[in-house]
């Protein structure tokens, strides 16, 4: 019985598409950190949640800290929110989104690392029209 459990437990965790890329090496979150440096602006979405407007944020700094778990790094951004409020959050990199020539794509993609965007915004001036990436 606790074998079966254990399976069923292990299968319902497959599923789970949360902080995917939050805790990630020191390498890549290094560069992470060097590549949103230079971004004049990002979009927060996560495609994996349920929906939720894109949230465009124009970084002010952006810094990797050591989240002391294992050798895991966490990438955070210092931006200034709509009332003009200084902000710190940390980035998820699946769901950190830059506009590119033709279409949008994560800073996961960017760096080249295995994620799940989940949805796949086609309009961002109507987020709520999405395509399922299947």
């Amino acid at each position: 019985m606790k074998v079966v459990l254990a399976i069923i437990g292990i299968w319902i965790c497959s599923f789970s598409y949360a902080d995917q890329l939050a805790y990630i090496s020191q390498e890549d979150a290094n560069l992470a950190v060097e590549k949103i440096s230079k971004m004049k602006s990002i979009y927060l979405f996560c495609g994996c949640c349920s929906m939720q407007e894109p949230t465009q944020i124009k970084p002010i700094k952006v810094y990797a800290k050591f989240t002391n778990y294992e050798n895991y790094y966490e990438v955070y951004v210092d931006y200034l929110d709509e009332d003009g409020i200084t902000r710190t959050t940390a980035l998820d990199l699946a769901y950190v989104w830059k506009k590119g020539l033709f279409k949008y794509k994560t800073i996961g993609q960017i760096l080249g690392l295995e994620h799940d965007r989940c949805e796949y915004i086609k309009d961002w001036q109507n987020p709520k029209h999405v395509e399922i990436d299947i």
